[in-house]
């Protein structure tokens, strides 16, 4: 399965040592997917997925029922006092219906879609993502029925999240995408060079056979100033807005393989929030909690809360 719920997701494999050696990074983009699903695959294709998950490769029934309770979900072979239990025929069923019954109102009229799924809604991403996975299952499948191990282990470094797709070390996986996925669908090509790629929040760099990420913010190539982070002087409690500080923090150490650019990001959240009210002496604690509770992240730095403390607050 390629699908992230998000990029710390993917930092976490990448740091698990899967990846030893980097050569290619490849990523790509549907430049239409929410609008673009037709319904009658996106039906078939999941209620394949049901079936899969209520009965075993050979035809025998595997569970009976879904259950779902209020803090969790879970698969029962055989009957349950549950009200709220589920058959894989029930689920197809409220499955048909979710899908026939999308409408819209434009201009005064309402308008049945026939075509896509509407995005914003809570079950958008998961019909999406659950109906690309099915193409990718389906295409992996068949490359080990025909035996063609080699080639099925190039896509082991394959991840998408929605809709953008990220491949590490398959430069060709490009020339696979029409195999993969359906002509409904259009992806391009979004790698920037074989060696460097943004993906989600990260930037992703090659060096030296090394794959390094650092953070990697879309808003730094705006020509104009940004207005985000707490106001010290807005009508919010102290703690919490000196809570973001350690928030970005965490965020920033995620991301950053180097220490350079942890500092370097953290060096210009500092300046910004000075700016706007923060005081250096509850920064710098806000800086010791942040190390006291998640001092995991950036002890691969090889840096004391003291050195980060005066390379941050050098100047202030």
């Amino acid at each position: 399965m390629w699908i992230l719920k998000n990029s710390k997701d993917l930092i976490d494999i990448l740091r698990s040592g899967s990846l030893s050696h980097c050569n290619s990074i490849k990523t790509f983009d549907f430049s239409t997917l929410y609008t673009a699903i037709p319904h009658t695959q996106l039906k078939t294709r999941l209620k394949d997925l049901i079936k899969r998950c209520f009965f075993k490769k050979n035809g025998k029934r595997r569970y009976k029922y879904l259950v779902i309770s209020h803090d969790r979900s879970y698969f029962i072979i055989n009957d349950s006092k549950a009200n709220t239990k589920y058959t894989e025929d029930q689920i197809c069923h409220m499955l048909d219906f979710l899908i026939d019954n999308i409408f819209v109102m434009f201009g005064g009229h309402v308008f049945q879609q026939t075509v896509g799924i509407p995005m914003g809604t809570n079950c958008a991403p998961l019909l999406a993502d659950l109906f690309l996975y099915s193409y990718e299952a389906e295409f992996l499948e068949g490359l080990l029925k025909k035996k063609e191990k080699t080639l099925a282990q190039t896509f082991n470094l394959t991840f998408r999240y929605i809709d953008d797709v990220l491949s590490l070390n398959n430069a060709k996986f490009g020339d696979y995408l029409h195999s993969i996925y359906p002509s409904e669908l259009e992806i391009k090509d979004t790698t920037n060079t074989l060696r460097s790629a943004s993906y989600l929040d990260l930037l992703l760099e090659i060096d030296s056979g090394k794959l390094q990420t650092r953070l990697y913010d879309k808003r730094d190539d705006f020509n104009f100033p940004i207005v985000n982070f707490p106001f010290i002087d807005s009508n919010i409690p102290a703690a919490p807005a000196y809570g973001v500080y350690i928030s970005q923090l965490i965020r920033y150490s995620r991301s950053c393989d180097r220490y350079s650019d942890f500092l370097d990001r953290s060096l210009l959240l500092t300046a910004k929030l000075l700016k706007q009210g923060f005081v250096v002496p509850r920064l710098m604690l806000s800086l010791q909690k942040f190390y006291g509770r998640h001092h995991d992240l950036i002890d691969r730095y090889g840096k004391s809360v003291s050195q980060i403390r005066s390379d941050m607050f050098a100047e202030s």
